[in-house]
């Protein structure tokens, strides 16, 4: 296990990413064997910070274990999340009972988001504008992105979380952080601030909506 992050770096200065393991007994030592070298890896890998791992433990017959991961810049981070060597370990994983799920921190685009402000804005807002973005994210993919029988279920979630992680890093915060920026940064009168808001969370009920009658249909 490597160090955390410094209490300054904690404050805006790394991308974090969270990743939940699950590996059956069989395929255990092997399993540990590839997070090691991926370890040794990722410390080589153009802005790499830290990572942290829970020891495996026993769940309802399954191994289970998470692995947080930071790295200096969002592109850095999705740079390692492609890079052949990983995947090659990857692979190697897949082949050995490993299946595991991604899913971004939202205090590390909270982070990430407060470097393009030129002033300081609440929590609150970064991680309501961070949802405005995730939610229908994720949702979308999921209804249109369906996995070929040819691929495996792990294999499917590193190219599933990589879609999300690349639209939502690269195109869809700071889209959004650009239409409400001033909101971000406390600018204009009380009114203004109170419609941006509304219109928020109107959009939020909206995708909400949209999403059950489109689910309902499909189901």
């Amino acid at each position: 296990m490597t160090s955390p992050p410094t209490p300054d770096q904690a404050a805006d200065e790394y991308f974090e990413y969270h990743f939940a393991h699950r590996v059956t007994p069989e395929h255990q030592q092997i399993f540990l064997e590839c997070q090691e070298q991926l370890k040794e890896l990722e410390k080589k890998y153009p802005g790499y910070i830290s990572s942290e791992s829970t020891e495996l433990r026993s769940e309802g017959g399954i191994f289970v274990a998470e692995t947080v991961i930071r790295f200096d810049t969002l592109e850095n981070f999705i740079g390692w999340l492609d890079s052949p060597e990983r995947r090659q370990l990857i692979y190697l994983e897949e082949n050995a009972g490993y299946e595991f799920k991604g899913k971004v921190n939202t205090e590390g685009y909270s982070r990430w988001l407060k470097q393009k402000l030129s002033q300081p804005s609440p929590v609150w807002k970064i991680n309501l504008l961070v949802l405005l973005v995730l939610y229908p994210t994720v949702m979308g993919l999921n209804l249109l992105l369906h996995k070929p029988d040819l691929i495996d279920f792990p294999t499917w979630m590193l190219f599933s979380n990589f879609c999300s992680v690349a639209i939502t890093g690269w195109f869809a915060v700071p889209w959004v952080s650009g239409i409400y920026q001033r909101w971000l940064e406390g600018q204009g009168t009380k009114k203004e601030q109170s419609l941006a808001l509304a219109s928020i969370i109107l959009a939020l009920l909206l995708l909400l909506q949209f999403f059950r009658v489109i689910f309902s249909r499909s189901g």
